[in-house]
């Protein structure tokens, strides 16, 4: 993979379809494009925020360094941000703290049940709402100092992702994030102000990703980035039938298809903040 530009308006973009200049579906503002655009969600819904919570309350970091530390991958005494001076940065595929959190992590009960209550209590919150479906298995991210860009700049709502349009992102960082160790995004659709989201332990950030542009620069920062990232859909607007993903992406090859495309369900993809997490957990565990 080439080296990411610096450059935000040359990000790489060679296996999408390139974001479209506000027009006709943008512009309608209060008319029928704007509701098509942004999935039935509010203005305030899909405007970025950093918001702040309390960790202690779910314990996201001590879990993470605590599967970290019985993995022996990590010192007791290391910051999470630091994860680079115990091994060099070797891309994401080698990386032994992401597969950590991958692997053991995220598919244990305990984290599970921190994310369900997390969701019904900052995130329902955060988008005005009592009820949303949720990604089952937020993704993690270690995106070490020294190493190169992850992924391509994309938005989740169109080819080859095509997550359904009242999809909201959940940027969450286990460590301090700025620069070229953060997330890369437009705050508005098509608008193309791209900017690093500045965050902190104890705060997530809220954005439109299904319309708005983001991605990865190479790490030119001291420090490592750990964080993990889910999407949500307010209730009342989600879409079960909603076409999924239409192709995946490898290096060999863009073109490479999936059987056929298919949806994201509930109970499958997401899971529903307002069921009971005992009896999710169950019919979640056949499917890890």
């Amino acid at each position: 993979m080439e080296p990411r530009p610096e450059d935000p308006a040359r990000a790489d973009t060679r296996h999408h379809v390139r974001p479209s200049a506000p027009g006709a579906d943008t512009a309608a503002g209060e008319g029928e494009g704007y509701r098509v655009i942004n999935g039935g969600l509010s203005e305030e819904q899909i405007a970025e925020r950093v918001v702040d919570y309390d960790d202690d309350e779910y314990g996201f970091v001590k879990m993470v360094r605590s599967a970290l530390v019985e993995a022996g991958v990590l010192k007791e005494e290391t910051p999470l941000g630091k994860l680079h001076a115990l091994a060099p940065p070797k891309g994401r595929r080698k990386n032994p703290f992401l597969f950590v959190l991958q692997n053991d992590l995220r598919k244990s009960k305990e984290f599970a049940a921190a994310l369900h209550r997390f969701v019904r209590q900052e995130i329902c919150a955060a988008l005005g709402v009592s009820r949303v479906a949720y990604q089952r298995r937020p993704t993690f991210r270690v995106h070490m100092a020294g190493g190169p860009a992850q992924g391509f700049a994309h938005a989740d709502g169109l080819e080859p992702y095509n997550h359904q349009p009242g999809e909201v992102n959940i940027w969450l960082p286990l460590s301090k994030v700025h620069g070229s160790n953060s997330l890369m995004c437009e705050s508005s659709p098509g608008k193309g102000d791209f900017h690093a989201f500045e965050a902190e332990p104890g705060q997530f950030v809220k954005f439109y990703g299904n319309r708005c542009w983001h991605y990865c620069l190479d790490n030119k920062t001291d420090d490592t980035r750990v964080s993990f990232d889910l999407r949500v859909v307010p209730m009342d607007l989600f879409d079960n039938n909603h076409d999924g993903p239409s192709k995946t992406l490898t290096k060999k090859s863009s073109k490479k298809r999936f059987s056929g495309i298919k949806p994201l369900k509930l109970g499958e993809y997401y899971m529903d903040s307002d069921a009971e997490f005992d009896e999710q957990w169950q019919q979640m565990r056949g499917r890890m």
